[in-house]
């Protein structure tokens, strides 16, 4: 717990830009700094805290000084590569022609201390579903390669391994989201060329529905809310300005929480007691959600093991669809589908990967189920 709280404050100085961080550089010890070192690492923040270290000339051994400095080079590499394939992408798109919006990190890293603050996996732009082939063949034409396609976007990698998330919709798979998600375009104005940009009470929609749905699936990871700090302080936009479209969604407590806890962490420092646990939660869970954190969700929902064992695999419709596309036209198949689903299972080795989910559904704790259903009661979600 020491650890994260140091870690909220390198943070909270860092993204305040405050000069004087003694009260913070005397709690670190060479006893914590690599727990603290490793905590961020798990959020992809670790260049924050090497910068930190280096900035605030914090003494460390030569080894650890080598893996620091690696950390933060491969952060500036990284927003380097990302600035230069998403240049490349929207030059492609704007000699085709058609209309596009970056989203996300493309977005908001500009208004951060310094861009390579904001690293992000992958770069995520929105296209029209009609202008899919066009964009994928155009890529492909300068050395992309296509890979998966989901039910709202095509991955493709650049020649330099950079992750493209090229999206033809913004919808989660989540009723009550995709009830605004699915009319994202209506919510777009044009920029310059092709490209375009949401309106503010949609990017701010967007920015809670997409962390909405991570924190459900285990956790959204402390970046999301360093986004939200952004936005209201740096920006000048927060979750107020999309109040409709977040009641219409359902999430409207969940982002007045998010930002009540923003604030907590980078703007007061000053923790009560549900954002302590509400701020675990979200460590626990790293940059993309935990097991624990997801299978206590489901459980805190289904009550007992044996009944989340049997939701977990027979999934319902709108998740199968998913993986059965044709289940639109024929959803009368779906008991087929999830015959098929058990004979995979069984018989492509991922029955390894269903019973250590289900060594791990009989080893959360019913404390951790309670603090679960305390964090979603609380966010109304």
């Amino acid at each position: 717990m020491d650890e994260q709280r140091i870690l909220i404050e390198i943070l909270h100085a860092t993204i305040n830009e405050t000069e004087n961080a003694n009260f913070i550089k005397e709690k670190i010890t060479s006893e914590n700094l690599i727990s603290i070192f490793k905590l961020a690492k798990k959020h992809d923040l670790a260049h924050v805290v090497s910068n930190f270290i280096y900035q605030n000339k914090i003494d460390v051994d030569k080894e650890f000084q080598t893996i620091l400095q690696r950390e933060e080079l491969l952060s500036v590499y990284r927003n380097e590569q990302m600035n230069y394939a998403f240049s490349e992408i929207c030059s492609a798109f704007d000699e085709i022609g058609i209309e596009y919006i970056p989203l996300k990190g493309a977005v908001i890293r500009s208004f951060y201390p310094y861009e390579s603050m904001r690293t992000s996996c992958d770069i995520d732009i929105l296209i029209h579903n009609n202008d899919l082939g066009s964009a994928i063949n155009s890529l492909k034409s300068k050395g992309y390669i296509c890979k998966d396609r989901s039910y709202h976007d095509v991955s493709l990698y650049s020649p330099n391994k950079i992750h493209l998330e090229l999206h033809f919709n913004l919808q989660e798979n989540i009723r009550n989201l995709d009830v605004v998600l699915k009319d994202a375009w209506k919510y777009s104005m044009p920029t310059n060329s092709n490209q375009c940009e949401f309106k503010k009470e949609f990017f701010v929609f967007h920015i809670f529905a997409h962390m909405a749905y991570h924190f459900v699936s285990g956790g959204c990871g402390i970046r999301s809310l360093l986004d939200i700090w952004v936005m209201k302080h740096k920006m000048g936009i927060s979750y107020l300005c999309s109040k409709r479209l977040l009641e219409k969604a359902g999430i409207y407590q969940f982002a007045s929480e998010m930002d009540k806890l923003a604030e907590q962490c980078f703007t007061n420092n000053n923790l009560d007691d549900f954002s302590v646990m509400l701020l675990k939660y979200i460590f626990d869970g790293g940059v993309y959600g935990s097991v624990e954190n997801h299978i206590a969700i489901d459980k805190h929902k289904a009550k007992n093991s044996i009944v989340y064992a049997f939701k977990r695999l027979f999934l319902p419709y709108n998740f199968m669809v998913i993986s059965y596309p044709f289940l639109k036209k024929a959803p009368y198949l779906l008991p087929f589908c999830w015959l098929i689903r058990c004979m995979k299972v069984i018989f492509t080795g991922k029955s390894k990967r269903i019973l250590f989910e289900m060594s791990c559904v009989n080893n959360v704790s019913d404390e951790k189920i309670k603090e679960v259903k305390e964090i979603c009661s609380r966010l109304a979600l």
